[in-house]
């Protein structure tokens, strides 16, 4: 990799220019020895395990090096832990379980099985292979040899005290027969296992037009059928073969370490062997478990055979304590629940994260645990399954090298005591993690090269002609031999090697050691067949001991489904209360908005004036909380991997979760109920009826937890989130149309037909009415005096009449049972089977639900195929290696080959990059944050120095601050203070500082729809100087793609890339700004031994060019660590304890020690050494420990590094300054930024079609339904009514635009803040102007889509004048949408309180504009600002003025206000003048009747304008004034 030539990857070091050994020209004290104590050396010969550790050098310490075995304990937290502490730990853990087992719950003392066992050490596994003995001492020989004087007769007899009880025999960790041995084991065998995925290696990205044309087309398939499995295509479409044929077998109590490339399929047979098969085309050969078959295990077994993938997935706002506890109530049996606790602190002890046990789990949105603990979490957590065979996935990703040799060492010994079967893969394994295994299985390209036992590996390949260098180790020479690019022939053997996979996997065919691997799998299918498969009886049996007596033999949980549902609940209320802001946010909303609604709607008036009103607060009574509950949409989807993952692990059914979520909805969504119903119905001034007010409450209570269960069912149905917001909030629009309020029941039901049948489907419908009829029950409302008919001089009040729909003739009153009956043909009779069917869709909704979560499985593998850009150029070539097939895309950490090595002139080659040589300096850095009401220090007086072509790695155990440092150093720390000095040249910092250095970030933040090649000229173009011409921008990043050998596939978008590529991008992306300062975040967390090299070698090579870099790096291999000069190396609270050089083979680092008395054994990785040291600590002569921080202090080298660096700032100071010119704070100027930019984002959009497809998908949905619900309106009332309706369902819309804008700009908008504005790439008015530039053309073209579906039906009318207005107004009104989401996004502090937020901008956008309540009816409190700063009031007041003028009113005989003129009197004698002078407004029907008058209250459109308080000629400063809130 990286342009490697074969034969000389491994020699490079020797052959390029050794580090300075003295940099700080340090010479050594005359008092000190030259020479390494005869004591040290004597004791580095007592055992060859003595290479695992550093050795003190005291008189009267007797530690070896195989004190250091496990993480067992918290003595030494983050670092490696002594055999004997972990021993003691764990000796303590045993007698605490035999306390308890001699204290049993009831029910375990009734069972009378209370027995004790001792439990069997390492020494008494008679059942262990002899191989695996002569390979490892047992537990207790090297106990014997860790003793210190006096501990031995204490340690016998906590070894022989020990009862282990009942406490193991009920099945908690495992369950132990009579002989001591586990009841629960059994190997697994594979034979013949073929593996093949489906899929191309290559693939092109799906744009806009193809999201379009697919949705009545392949799309549409895809989505029938994968609900219908019936309706798929089968050997359709090409695949490949991931596994190869392979046969095998590993026992119980052994572990088989997997290895190979990123790719290579060491996850594809981790899945097989586990029997996770979904993701693949197909599965064919034999997998047993000790003779169960894959398919009885993954029906009846289901959580023995566990994966633990490499991505730690959790629900960050749980703690670590509540993670382990959800997993153990799932797993252990009610009589054993108490001894839970125990069991959590074990494992909490066990790993070392104690002290984590309250702090949130977190992810890389919520603060919480670090990486590295995390980690650890799903480690334990997994463990927590008490499962028998277990595959771990890379699961040291992110741990530092000690971490993780206690990690490996700590499975190594569940294996022994537990008799698991245990499989890992691991990358940049070392040797000492590598000792610890029985078997090795080497991968590539989905063959096996070798499978057999660890110890015989590295000769095997020897043999075969290849070399292993000096200070390599065996998995990394076991990897590279798959690699072309970086293993090494033995002189007389480069011909005659194997050389491709094929050519591999023949030789082993052939080979004594796959004979013994045939013979291993007979020898253990003879041992099943002599014993009947005993073991596997034997484990049968426990694992039905082990579940609930509830429970069914052949279930796979453990737990029943009520036990089930009950746990996931209490995880619920533990998810709720974790996310507090969340929480507040949402009771601020509901108490707020109960406020502002309840005093819009304040004090109605009790008589007829008050009717309409209402049932706008009946309505919003029972939307509002259903309304806020969309925010339960991502909490469904985004749980979707950690439920998926639990189901795998036999924790629960996904129903359960289902269930647990309605459980947990009753008492919270009561509180809310409660909250603001109390508000709304007092302040409203609703019947002050104690029944009517409880039935209120219920209606309300029981419509929001349907509506919830709606929008999970939307959510268990739909792939993503976007499709679930999509959906949900387009059903929501049309819930809220057809509930008889927009349009009432008799017109939707009777001239309405082709869509009033969603009235009948409509829960809402149900409730509102339920609601409204509880409200006008028994209510008996007399006329407002601005609706009598007619008024005036000479009226009599026994000849008037209402003008209210119910009124009868010359009746002054209304009763609540006319009134409804009349205008909405509601019933009182009907309230109690209203809420029987509210309660009935609630059921439908959640048993949908139900049937989603079991049947339907959104999470899935990457396809591992690349993804090129339509018209690409560049594509993978045909021979090129692929990903493994459930890996590839963001999540995968495979990544495919990035084409053949390049030439040695590539090699040789460095980058023209901009020369420098300044020097950074910092003196007494110190950096702390607020911490329980006090600071906490991160940084401690930290000293150091970066000189161009200096590369300095930072280390430290986990927790030291190395990231905490470099964000201080980069300028990036954004809280907390910071103080000490930071000098360039012995200048202070410039604003240019961020600009001109690069920062790469661990987590590989990109725009994933961008290409390789397009990120980085986007880097260059705007972050090299502005007097650079554009074509050299662009010459430069062909040269930075060529170093970076991706050349071949420039044009593939990033977020298809694997891990490895995607750092290369990530480092291609900060070289293209020519910095002359490199940081780097951890740039092989993550990778394999080799792209890690790969890596590292490339950072060299910078180096050379003139790069001062500054690294952190975890889990170094002795090759790696001296491709370093220098090491600055960290204690934990920031204490620098060394900063100094490497030396060759770490020379000048173990002379600091040495001299302190403490000696890195020869074979010893320097690495490893200094970071063992630093935790374990060592002693003096006269016994005391030393505490190195402090030795560092006192040190002549710290004395010669402050003389170091005053010396630079002397005499760099008195250079002359650059030119002022490039101290810009942006390289580019803002249009050239803006312009890039807006580029960026149209591409982006492009190719992730899913947010214009769903803005288009809401324009058409409700386009359709709008104009056809309306279609052709006539000129009654309830049509003029309508018009203006319609008009105002177009407020609908924003909750789901909205909704689809927020999270897009949101990702935008965290990519700008946390990386490419500390990077000073573009500025925010740039980001504004391409967010808001990026929005216009879909905007434009989903307001054309609506006008055109919405206005042409409904019969508005069609003057050039009229229609053209309103099509202004629309397209004005899509672009307010999105800018409005986008301005909400940036006012907000994250993305849980945006989605709380929301529902309150629409509460006031919706309801303050005149509609739901008259103008002359609102409140004077909101009617003389609040009305006038809502932009709806001027889209509506726009459109309505465009619209209604010219109709001419008809009223239909039941909108008419009827009274009876006097004897002797026509309707027009008798109500002429009120018609004319008093009213001003309306006609009379029949004027010339005698009796019977009917008076309709408008003749025009514009009459009714003006209760609105619209007049014609507003239309015009309406739309202005709304494009100014666009």
């Amino acid at each position: 990799m990286l342009g490697q030539h074969p034969g000389e990857l491994y020699r490079l070091r020797t052959e390029s220019s050794a580090p300075e050994t003295n940099l700080h020209n340090v010479a050594p004290p005359p008092s000190q020895p030259s020479s390494v104590p005869s004591n040290v050396l004597a004791e580095q010969t007592i055992s060859t395990a003595a290479t695992t550790t550093a050795v003190p050098s005291t008189d009267n310490s007797s530690t070896s090096a195989s004190e250091i075995e496990g993480t067992w304990g918290e003595r030494d937290v983050g670092g490696p832990v002594r055999n004997r502490m972990a021993m003691d730990e764990y000796e303590a853990m045993r007698r605490e379980f035999s306390h308890l087992s001699q204290t049993p719950s009831k029910g375990s003392q009734k069972s009378g099985r209370a027995k004790l066992f001792r439990m069997r050490t390492s020494q008494s596994k008679a059942s262990k292979s002899s191989r695996s003995r002569q390979r490892r001492p047992s537990s207790e020989s090297m106990r014997a040899e860790d003793l210190e004087a006096g501990d031995g007769e204490a340690m016998a007899e906590k070894v022989d005290a020990f009862e282990l009880g009942g406490f193991i025999k009920e099945g908690h960790f495992e369950k132990r027969t009579e002989e001591g041995q586990s009841a629960k084991k059994i190997g697994v065998v594979f034979k013949n296992l073929i593996v093949k995925g489906s899929g191309s290696t290559a693939a092109t990205a799906k744009t806009l037009p193809d999201a379009v044309l697919g949705t009545f087309g392949l799309d549409l398939y895809r989505i029938i059928s994968g609900f219908v499995p019936a309706l798929q295509r089968h050997n359709a479409g090409e695949t490949r073969t991931l596994i190869n044929d392979f046969t095998g077998v590993v026992r119980d109590g052994e572990m088989m370490l997997v290895l190979g490339r990123p790719g290579s399929g060491c996850t594809t047979f981790l899945k097989a062997v586990a029997n996770k098969r979904s993701e693949f085309a197909a599965v064919t050969g034999e997998v047993t478990y000790g003779g169960i078959t894959a398919a009885e295990q993954k029906k009846h077994y289901l959580g023995e055979v566990n994966y633990n993938p490499e991505d730690d997935q959790h629900f960050p706002s749980l703690n670590v304590w509540q993670t382990l506890k959800f997993s153990l109530m799932n797993k252990t049996r009610r009589r054993h629940q108490p001894e839970i606790n125990t069991i959590i602190q074990a494992l909490l002890r066990m790993f070392g994260i104690s002290h984590t046990s309250k702090t949130l789990v977190g992810n890389e949105y919520v603060r919480g645990i670090s990486g590295g603990e995390r980690k650890r979490v799903s480690i334990a957590e997994t463990l927590a399954t008490k499962s028998t065979v277990v595959c771990w996935d890379n699961s040291t990703r992110g741990l530092d090298s000690s971490t993780a040799l206690d990690y490996a060492n700590s499975l190594r010994i569940m294996t022994d005591v537990s008799d698991r079967t245990t499989l890992v893969t691991l990358y940049q394994a070392g040797e000492d993690i590598f000792k610890l295994m029985d078997k090795v299985l080497v991968i590539d390209e989905g063959r096996m090269m070798f499978q057999g036992p660890a110890s015989e590996a590295k000769q095997y390949f020897v043999d075969l002609g290849f070399h292993c260098p000096d200070r390599q180790t065996t998995p990394d020479f076991l990897t590279s031999v798959t690699d072309p690019a970086q293993r090494i022939h033995r002189e007389g053997y480069e011909l005659s090697a194997p050389k491709t996979p094929m050519d591999f996997e023949k030789v082993f065919r052939d080979s004594d050691a796959y004979q013994k691997v045939l013979a291993d799998v007979a020898e253990y299918g003879e041992y099943l067949r002599e014993t009947g498969c005993r073991d596997a009886q034997q484990f049968k049996q426990s694992v039905q001991e082990q579940k609930s007596k509830t429970v069914s033999n052949k279930s796979n949980f453990t737990v029943s489904l009520w036990r089930q549902v009950l746990t996931c609940t209490a995880r619920e209320f533990w998810l709720v209360f974790g996310d507090r802001p969340t929480l507040y946010t949402k009771l601020f909303i509901i108490i707020s908005n109960g406020l502002i609604v309840g005093s819009l709607f304040y004090n109605q008036s009790n008589n007829t004036e008050g009717t309409f009103t209402r049932g706008g607060t009946a309505l919003f009574s029972v939307l509002f909380l259903g309304w806020l509950q969309l925010a339960e949409l991502m909490k469904a989807v985004s749980g979707r991997v950690v439920i998926a993952r639990h189901k795998e692990y036999a924790f629960y059914r996904p129903s359960a979760v289902v269930l647990a979520r309605v459980l947990a909805d009753f008492p919270l969504i009561i509180v809310q109920v409660v909250i603001f119903g109390v508000l709304m119905y007092f302040m409203t001034n609703l019947d002050v009826d104690v029944s009517k007010f409880f039935i209120y409450e219920l209606i309300v209570y029981a419509t929001t937890i349907c509506i919830t269960a709606l929008y999970r069912m939307f959510a268990s149905l739909s792939p993503s989130i976007d499709d679930a917001v999509r959906f949900s909030g387009t059903a929501l629009n049309l819930l809220i149309v057809y509930t008889g309020y927009v349009i009432v029941k008799p017109q939707l039901l009777g001239q309405k037909i082709w869509v009033g049948w969603l009235y009948y489907v409509n829960p809402i419908a149900y409730s509102f009415e339920a609601v409204l009829t509880n409200e006008f029950a028994g209510r008996v409302m007399e006329c407002a005096p601005s609706q009598l008919v007619p008024q005036g001089p000479g009226v009599q009040p026994e000849y008037q009449g209402c003008a209210q729909s119910g009124a009868q003739v010359g009746s002054t009153s209304v009763t609540g049972e006319q009134y409804l009956s009349t205008t909405y043909d509601y019933s009182r009779s009907n309230l109690w089977r209203n809420f029987g069917v509210v309660i009935a869709f609630t059921v439908l909704y959640i048993l949908v639900t139900v049937a989603g979560a079991e049947l339907f499985h959104f999470v899935k593998g990457g396809g591992g195929a690349i993804v090129f850009k339509k018209g690409a150029k560049t594509h993978v070539p045909a021979g090129s290696k692929v990903a493994d097939a459930e890996k590839g895309g963001e999540s995968g950490d495979s990544s495919v080959s990035s084409g053949q090595p390049h030439s040695k002139k590539i090699e040789e080659s460095t980058p023209r990059i901009a020369q420098s040589d300044e020097i950074f300096t910092w003196t007494d850095v110190e950096y702390s944050v607020p911490y329980e009401g006090s600071q906490r220090k991160l940084l401690n007086r930290v000293h150091g120095y970066a000189k161009p072509g200096v590369m300095i790695a930072l280390m430290g155990a986990s927790g030291a601050g190395k990231t905490t440092l470099l964000n201080t150093l980069s300028q990036r720390q954004t809280m907390g203070a910071v103080s000490g000095t930071m000098l360039v040249d012995g200048r202070p910092l410039g604003k240019e500082f961020p600009r001109i250095t690069g920062f790469v970030e661990q987590q590989d933040i990109h725009d994933g729809t961008s290409s390789i090649k397009e990120a980085i000229e986007f880097s260059a173009i705007l972050r090299q100087e502005r007097h650079v011409p554009k074509e050299e921008k662009l010459a430069y990043v062909h040269e930075i793609i060529d170093l970076l050998e991706l050349g071949e596939i420039q044009d593939a978008l990033i977020s298809s890339l694997g891990v490895e590529q995607r750092k290369r991008v990530t480092i291609g992306v900060e070289l293209a700004a020519k910095p002359s300062l490199l940081f780097l975040d951890e740039p092989t967390s993550g990778l394999d031994s080799q792209s890690a090299y790969s890596i590292i070698r490339f950072l060299r090579k910078l180096s050379h060019a003139g790069h001062g870099i500054i690294c952190t790096i975890h889990q170094p291999s002795s090759l790696l660590i001296q491709q370093f000069d220098m090491i600055l190396a960290l204690n934990p609270g920031g204490n620098t304890f060394y900063f100094g050089p490497v030396g060759d083979n770490g020379s000048a680092v173990n002379g600091y020690f040495s001299r302190r008395g403490v000696v890195c054994p020869p074979q010893k990785n320097i690495a490893e050494f200094i970071l063992e040291t630093a935790i374990k600590g060592g002693k003096r002569d006269d016994g005391r420990r030393l505490d190195w921080n402090e030795e560092w202090r006192h040190s002549q080298e710290n004395q010669a590094l402050q003389s170091e660096i005053s010396n630079i700032i002397s005499s760099r100071s008195k250079l002359i300054p650059k030119q002022i010119e490039t101290e810009y704070e942006y390289a580019s100027p803002t249009w050239l930024q803006t312009t890039m930019l807006t580029r960026r984002m149209f591409t982006q959009h492009w190719r992730d079609p899913s947010y214009y497809y769903g803005k288009l998908f809401v324009a058409v949905i409700t386009g359709i339904f709008n104009g056809f619900t309306f279609y052709k309106l006539g000129s009654t009332v309830a049509d003029l009514q309508n018009r203006m309706f319609t008009s105002f369902l177009i407020l609908l819309i924003p909750p789901t635009v909205v909704n689809a804008v927020v999270p897009k700009f949101y990702t935008n908008l965290s990519l700008w803040i946390a990386r490419e504005n500390p990077s000073r790439i573009y500025s925010w008015a740039a980001f504004c102007t391409a967010s808001i530039a990026a929005e216009i053309p879909i905007s434009i073209l989903s307001g054309a889509i609506y006008w055109l579906l919405w206005y042409l039906p409904t019969g508005l009318p069609t003057s050039a004048p009229a229609a053209g207005y309103v099509f202004l107004m629309t397209v004005l009104f899509f672009l307010f949408q999105a800018s409005w989401g986008q301005w909400i996004c940036a006012f907000a502090p994250s993305f849980t309180v945006i989605s709380n937020v929301l529902p309150f901008f629409f509460v006031m956008f919706s309801l303050f504009n005149g509609v739901v309540r008259p103008y002359a009816q609102l409140p004077v409190f909101w009617r003389y600002w609040m009305y006038y700063v809502n932009p709806s009031t001027y889209w509506i007041g726009g459109v309505i003025a465009a619209t209604l003028p010219s109709v001419q009113v008809r009223c239909a005989p039941h909108e008419a206000a009827y009274f009876n003129p006097p004897p002797n009197q026509t309707c027009a004698q008798y109500a002429a003048a009120f018609v004319a002078q008093h009213a001003q407004r309306g006609y009379l029907i029949n004027p010339s009747d005698t009796s019977g008058c009917g008076y309709c209250p408008y003749a025009t459109g514009e009459e009714y304008m003006r209760t609105l308080n619209v007049l014609p000629g507003d239309k015009w400063r309406d739309c202005g004034l709304f494009a100014m809130f666009c």
